[in-house]
């Protein structure tokens, strides 16, 4: 339910801002809620509240990849490799890929999924489609009803993680879940951060998205570890 939510977001909100004209919208204020959704999200997977103590068994880990794997996307330059993606002689074209690129980059693109078919849990996608409500407007607004096309390949790459999650559900344990999540959100709140600075400090986010990958791997290199021990 909540890849057929995002889907027909992006879809339905591109459609209806190229009816619109072009409107200014407080991205400021914009940013300021999505680094706050993140922020508890990010919490929520994290720490463990017991009365008046507070744990995390995650924090580490998490911040270890993210960390390794923000580096990582240094190196590949990805964002630069992505903005190179959208250019095309084609303006149609160049529409479909940069909403593709915008709406289906990111944390909640891959964590969301992975949740859903986990432990039944739309809330990731459902906020990423909260998120993406505005920019969906403005792509129409932009570029014209074409770029809701994008809908279509955003969802399948949603669709094409949940299937590979699903036959292999047995390497996703419930706190690699959870620290899959947790770096999703980090991804989110440096989106947020990005719009509520009006990019005057951008952040590369999307050279953080290698973390996601790191976490499953560390995960995978932990459960090997502990049966060999």
């Amino acid at each position: 339910m909540g890849i057929l939510t995002n889907a027909l977001v992006i879809g339905l909100g591109c459609l209806l801002g190229g009816k619109l004209r072009k409107r200014q919208t407080n991205y400021h204020t914009l940013g300021i809620t999505i680094m706050i959704i993140s922020l508890v999200g990010f919490m929520e997977n994290v720490y463990n509240i017991d009365g008046v103590r507070i744990t995390s068994e995650n924090l580490m880990l998490v911040l270890f990849a993210f960390f390794l794997g923000s580096k990582l996307g240094d190196l590949l330059k990805l964002d630069q490799r992505l903005s190179y993606a959208g250019n095309t002689k084609s303006a149609t074209l160049n529409a479909v890929i940069d909403a593709t690129l915008y709406f289906g980059v990111g944390g909640l693109q891959i964590s969301g999924p992975i949740a859903l078919v986990l432990q039944g849990d739309n809330s990731q996608l459902y906020i990423k489609s909260l998120v993406d409500i505005p920019f969906a407007l403005a792509f129409g607004a932009t570029y014209g009803k074409a770029a809701g096309l994008s809908a279509i390949p955003v969802a399948l790459v949603q669709i094409i993680i949940a299937v590979i999650v699903y036959f292999s559900a047995s390497i996703f344990t419930t706190a690699m879940v959870m620290q899959l999540c947790a770096v999703g959100y980090i991804v989110l709140f440096f989106s947020g951060f990005n719009l509520m600075t009006d990019g005057k400090f951008k952040i590369n986010n999307v050279n953080m998205l290698p973390g996601i990958l790191l976490v499953v791997l560390l995960g995978i290199f932990i459960q090997l570890a502990e049966r060999l021990l």
